[in-house]
């Protein structure tokens, strides 16, 4: 693969989605709970966090996988398209 080619643009757009799956997507489920002796103040919480340990909601994810894949797909079109790259 030479420099300025479009499988280079690809191959940099699947290591971007590596990692922002790693570093956003939602996918180890926590759940907690506190118990108190006072009336009203037990509570109970859950929530998703990444493989690097960041709480996530599925959107923030799900809106970089989105850019990545049109940056790559427009960076490999134009680069298809460059007799000169």
């Amino acid at each position: 693969m030479r420099a300025g080619s479009p499988g280079r643009a690809v191959l940099w757009g699947v290591v971007a989605l590596v990692l922002a799956t790693i570093v956003l997507a939602p996918v180890i489920g926590v759940g907690r709970c506190g118990d108190s002796s006072v009336p009203g103040q037990s509570f109970c919480e859950s929530y998703t966090t990444t493989f690097a340990g960041f709480r996530m909601d599925v959107w923030p994810w799900l809106v970089a996988v989105v850019a990545i894949v049109l940056v790559t797909a427009v960076i490999a079109v134009r680069r298809r398209g460059d007799p000169a790259a």
